[in-house]
């Protein structure tokens, strides 16, 4: 009988019924059936206050049920008012409608959107300065819906997010006996176990769930396990998993749920992360070293040893130097430095050597019954190891972009790019595409986008220069426009009405008056000094776009942290038309263009290189 009551490694490569019945878990997203014996369902399952008050249907009659920020009632990118009495009873009415209408499901989730933009209204506001925490307001809604349904489902539970800003416990309110409390660690470092890492961000986790810990009859909790950012990003915290969840489980937490790779398959050693978390969170004393070599064993043959030789590099390398790290790391990540990335890719040639025909041919025969047998390599075994391999060679295809202009050698007027380079990013997308990759982060980017990303830094080898022109009357500056909305990715901005126009020194998303939920767009044009090839890098958050004529050069749209796209074009000395798109959502934002040329290091665009035309 395990402590836990809702095990859920939330991974794609794991989904599948038959083996989370095998490894006995029983979460909300394995096609797990009424055959392999149920699992914990949940209806709604996270981030659902828009859902069951949804501001499209009551904003307009009902301001006061969503969040007041800065004394404004707010419909875009809003939370709930959650102590408006008429808040309480719609959704609550709206909870009894889908126990109801449910019954298969076990949790019901009334939890905060995944923003923060909390009301700041007088009885919030209130109520959470006397608890010392924004969970209170959050509470007292759960607290209400939870009491009023639990009569007539006393078999249900009511699931709520401890999560950013409702992190913090509150000091006297005690969560009902129907309800669940899903504590987050998104802010953690997951590269040491919480209770010996000595990050700021540890600490305060290992308080939280000490303080959740004494109040609730149900926590759990919501870890994570890959990077959000890159999913191919090794990510070294195989060490850590038995240590924390240890430390949870003694701390009164019945539920895990480990956030992995969930929108594609073949992640970084996403199988892997996936067994190994199965036999902790049934067994937290199964021992990490023992999980993570059975699985070697059997899914990788012979080229097990150098594979967990590898694995024991990148994580000794974290734990050696103390490197902190979190769920948004790049390829840029301090432990992935280019000595390890090398040795790390010999390890994988040597992995990939010990499955290969080749090898096989050079040993001795096999005599069976007489009769010479020739050895033949498991073409399977050979797939999965190139599949491991995935994660390396995004790493150095990273590492490799990073040195810019370095890449290219000059032929005549044009450029070529490193041919051992090119090598191994056809290798890595023909491995990928074989094995059904599909995407390279949580939100909207597809293995299609990341090709044609890459294929921009190809631009200068395989085009002339791009003309460059001379025009007179320019003035120094962009021109810019604002817009106000609420997007996921990049509108067409043409076809909105601007809300500010004007022109800035630079580009910068201090021309906007909002901090969230607006859009921008420069126009103008880049003068390039010298002939040659020039490298933009485009670094936002959220969602970006760089023109230069009428052709895309670097898109980097959707939601997502501040992180950086690059193109790479041959221009020829003059003024070049660029446009640059942004838009901002929520929580912070960031918009710089950099550029490396002839005689121009990396740094962002110096305004003297921009221009705008008067009349245009």
């Amino acid at each position: 009988i395990p402590i836990l009551e809702n095990r859920e490694p939330f991974v794609m490569d794991c989904f599948d019924g038959d083996w989370a019945a095998r490894n006995r878990m029983n979460g909300n997203t394995a096609r797990l059936e009424e055959k392999h014996g149920g699992k914990v369902v949940y209806f709604g399952f996270v981030h659902t206050f828009d859902g069951l008050l949804p501001p499209d249907q009551y904003f307009d009659a009902h301001p006061e049920y969503y969040s007041l920020i800065d004394g404004q009632r707010q419909k875009e990118q809003t939370q709930l008012c959650c102590t408006n009495p008429d808040v309480v009873r719609l959704v609550t009415e709206e909870v009894r409608k889908r126990m109801r209408e449910h019954p298969e499901a076990k949790v019901f989730s009334v939890s905060q959107n995944d923003r923060i933009r909390y009301c700041q209204c007088d009885n919030c506001t209130a109520l959470a300065e006397a608890e010392g925490t924004q969970a209170a307001p959050v509470l007292f809604l759960v607290n209400s819906v939870a009491k009023a349904v639990a009569a007539e489902f006393p078999d249900k539970l009511v699931d709520t997010l401890a999560y950013q800003y409702t992190r913090k416990p509150p000091k006297t309110m005690r969560p009902e006996p129907n309800v669940v409390i899903r504590l987050c660690s998104i802010e953690c470092c997951f590269a040491h176990p919480f209770t010996t890492c000595d990050s700021p961000e540890n600490k305060a986790f290992v308080e939280d769930v000490v303080g959740w810990g004494k109040i609730c009859n149900r926590l759990w909790v919501w870890d994570y396990v890959t990077s959000f950012a890159q999913y191919f990003v090794p990510f070294p915290n195989l060490r850590v998993r038995d240590d924390n969840i240890r430390f949870l489980e003694a701390n009164n937490v019945k539920g895990i749920f480990e956030q992995d790779v969930y929108t594609t398959l073949n992640g970084e050693f996403s199988a892997l992360s996936g067994y190994l978390g199965a036999k902790l969170l049934w067994d937290p004393n199964y021992g990490e070293d023992r999980a993570i070599n059975e699985f070697l064993e059997a899914v990788y043959g012979d080229a097990a040893k150098p594979l967990r030789q590898y694995l024991d590099l990148i994580h000794d390398k974290v734990q050696n130097e103390n490197i902190h790290f979190n769920i948004w790391i790049t390829g840029s990540a301090p432990f992935l430095t280019e000595d390890l990335l090398r040795q790390a890719d010999k390890l994988f040639d040597e992995a990939e050597w010990l499955v290969s025909q080749e090898r096989y041919d050079q040993m001795p025969k096999l005599y069976l019954g007489g009769e010479i047998a020739p050895r033949v390599a498991d073409k399977a075994l050979q797939e999965r190891v190139r599949v491991a391999r995935l994660s390396i060679d995004y790493a150095i295809i990273e590492l490799e972009r990073r040195k810019g202009l370095a890449l290219y050698v000059p032929e005549g007027d044009t450029y070529r790019l490193d041919p051992a380079f090119v090598a191994r990013v056809e290798r890595f997308f023909e491995v990928a595409k074989r094995n059904n990759v599909t995407a390279l982060w949580e939100g909207s980017n597809t293995i299609e986008t990341y090709k044609a990303e890459l294929d921009h830094l190809s631009a200068g080898q395989s085009l002339p220069p791009r003309a460059g022109e001379q025009i007179e009357g320019l003035q120094p500056g962009l021109a810019f426009a604002s817009y106000d909305g609420s997007w996921n990715d990049l509108p067409d901005f043409a076809a909105l009405p601007p809300a500010e126009q004007g022109i800035a020194p630079t580009l910068s998303t201090g021309v906007s008056t909002k901090k969230d939920l607006f859009g921008l767009c420069f126009t103008g044009y880049f003068h390039a000094p010298k002939a040659g090839l020039y490298m933009f890098h485009l670094n936002s958050n959220d969602g970006s776009r760089m023109y230069l004529g009428d052709q895309v050069l670097i898109e980097h749209g959707g939601l997502h942290k501040l992180s950086a796209r690059s193109g790479t074009v041959s221009l020829g000395a003059g003024y070049h038309p660029i446009t640059i798109e942004y838009f901002e959502s929520s929580g912070d934002e960031g918009l710089e263009l950099q550029v490396q040329g002839p005689d121009l290091s990396p740094q962002a665009v110096p305004a003297h290189l921009l221009w705008y035309r008067a009349t245009q």
